[in-house]
C-alpha cells in the first residue's frame, strides 16, 4: 500500500512538472504588434494600423496562456489578412517531442461584418514543423512595394506579422505582398508563390492563401 501511494505521488508530480503554463512574456512577443509597427515607422493612416485597430491584442494570447503541454522550444505565429481582409491567425509550437497547430479565422475588422470566428487545432508532424521553422526562421523583413509597384487591388505597404521564438531568441517582422505572392504585372494575371506560401506547403494538409493580397 505504501509503495502504491508513493507511486501515485510520483505520477502526479511528473504530470505537474512535465506540463508547462506558457506565457506571452516567455515567448517575448508584443501581441498588440505596436512595437514592430513603431520600429518600422508605420503611420496611423497605413492599412495595417487600421486593420489591427488601436487597442488590439491577438487572440493567440489565449492559446498561449492556456498551454499545458511540454515546455515550448520554438514557435511561430502568423497574422495576416485573407483575400477579403478576414483576419487569419496561425500559431505553431514545438516541444521536445511534439508539434502543435492552432488556427483562427475572423471577419474583416474594417467592415465590422461580425462573422463568428472559426477555430481549429491539431497535432503536426514534427519533421514537417522542423522543415517549416528552418525555412522561415532566418528570414529578414522585406521592404514593401511602393504604391506605384503595388498590384491593382492589393493591400499597400505591410499586411501581416510573423513572430518567431526559439528559446534563446525572439523577434517579430512585418510581412508584405511579396511574402505571399509575386505578381509579374500590375494586373497580376500571372504570379508565383512568395516565400511564405512556399514555406507553408512544407506542412501537409495545411490550408494557405492562394493568391497575393
Amino acid at each position: 500500500m505504501k509503495h502504491s501511494i508513493v507511486s501515485a505521488i510520483l505520477v502526479i508530480s511528473c504530470t505537474l512538472a512535465c506540463a508547462q503554463r506558457a506565457s506571452v512574456s516567455q515567448l517575448g512577443w508584443d501581441l498588440s504588434y505596436s512595437s514592430v509597427l513603431d520600429v518600422n515607422a508605420v503611420g496611423p493612416n497605413e492599412w495595417i494600423r487600421k486593420w489591427l485597430g488601436p487597442d488590439y491584442q491577438s487572440p493567440a494570447k489565449t492559446w498561449i496562456s492556456a498551454w499545458n503541454h511540454e515546455p515550448i522550444e520554438s514557435s511561430i505565429l502568423l497574422e495576416y489578412p485573407a483575400h477579403a481582409g478576414e483576419r487569419i491567425i496561425m500559431w505553431f509550437a514545438r516541444t521536445k517531442t511534439s508539434a502543435y497547430y492552432h488556427e483562427r479565422a475572423e471577419g474583416n475588422p474594417l467592415y465590422k461584418d461580425n462573422k463568428p470566428p472559426q477555430e481549429a487545432s491539431k497535432s503536426l508532424d514534427v519533421q514537417a514543423y522542423d522543415q517549416f521553422y528552418s525555412a522561415v526562421s532566418s528570414w529578414k523583413q522585406q521592404k514593401p512595394l511602393s504604391l506605384e509597384e503595388t498590384p491593382n487591388g492589393a493591400i499597400p505597404g505591410y499586411n501581416g506579422v510573423m513572430s518567431l521564438y526559439n528559446g534563446a531568441d525572439s523577434r517579430q517582422i512585418l510581412l508584405t505582398n511579396q511574402d505571399f505572392g509575386i505578381c509579374e504585372t500590375k494586373t497580376c494575371e500571372t504570379w508565383k508563390r512568395g516565400r511564405l506560401l512556399e514555406a507553408l506547403r512544407l506542412i501537409p494538409g495545411l490550408a494557405s492563401p492562394s493568391k497575393p493580397k
